[in-house]
């Protein structure tokens, strides 16, 4: 018997050049249109040149809270690489004093250099790259999480235009796709406010694709010669249940820092 193509097949394949086309165009202005997005969302935050804050991290754990206070150093260095330098110093409680994180945030295909000091034992630990998925001192926020996050280190897609979680704003939703293989993510989706191209939610997928942790975003405050910066940063995890909730406070920009002042070899001095 002869065989036959059925008809919606038919139109199908007659028809899938023209559509196949249109989609890749479509997919081209999505991925373009969320790259856009992402750079300016980059301007709301980056051009500050230097600053300091002070923050407090709680830690629910079932019935239990864990606070923790801390402050951070922060120096820019635009079309660099390393491109910022951080460093995050715990305060209290006495278990915590001391404990630091050194940052030096680079770009794809470089790894972002982390350190580690832990008082207890006068020892700096280098973060391999193959750890920057681990949790930061037991909390939901991971090394990654605390490093600046660079445009060009993902692809992007936008999704949608819709409101903003929690807020009478209207947000434009992108999809970001990280380069890095050893990112602790598949994707983020991030909630943008048009008004300002400030994040106020990012929903975060693991290594295996599923909904890990949601952060949201709030408090938005613009100091003076400085840039928009979130006052709270509220990480719950949607596998374990258990939330992370850093305040900040203080902010000051233009301080007096030198990426000198960023050296690993410097974390026992910065962390008294």
């Amino acid at each position: 018997m002869e065989k036959t193509i059925p008809f919606v097949l038919s139109a199908l394949l007659f028809s899938s050049p023209l559509l196949f086309t249109s989609s890749l165009m479509a997919a081209d202005n999505n991925a373009e249109k969320g790259r856009e997005i992402a750079e300016k969302m980059d301007q709301s935050y980056s051009g500050y040149g230097t600053s300091s804050a002070d923050g407090e991290m709680v830690l629910y754990l079932g019935n239990r809270e864990v606070k923790r206070s801390f402050r951070s150093l922060t120096l820019e260095d635009l079309d660099n690489s390393p491109s910022e330098y951080n460093v995050l110093v715990f305060e209290s409680p006495g278990d915590m004093r001391g404990i630091a994180l050194l940052t030096h945030a680079r770009t794809e295909p470089v790894d972002d250099n982390q350190w580690l000091y832990l008082p207890a034992a006068s020892r700096t630990k280098r973060i391999s790259s193959s750890n920057v998925s681990g949790k930061f001192v037991s909390s939901e926020f991971s090394y990654e999480d605390l490093a600046k996050q660079e445009v060009d280190e993902y692809t992007y897609q936008w999704l949608a235009t819709e409101p903003c979680p929690n807020s009478g704003l209207t947000c434009e939703v992108i999809e970001t796709y990280p380069k890095n293989k050893n990112s602790g993510y598949t994707k983020r989706v991030i909630w943008v406010d048009t008004e300002e191209n400030r994040a106020q939610k990012v929903v975060f997928y693991n290594r295996h694709g599923v909904h890990e942790k949601t952060l949201l975003l709030s408090d938005y405050t613009l100091p003076d010669n400085g840039r928009w910066r979130p006052l709270t940063l509220d990480m719950e995890n949607a596998l374990n249940g258990r939330r992370t909730v850093m305040t900040w406070s203080n902010y000051q920009f233009g301080e007096t820092l030198k990426k000198n002042d960023f050296k690993s070899q410097r974390l026992q001095a910065l962390s008294r």
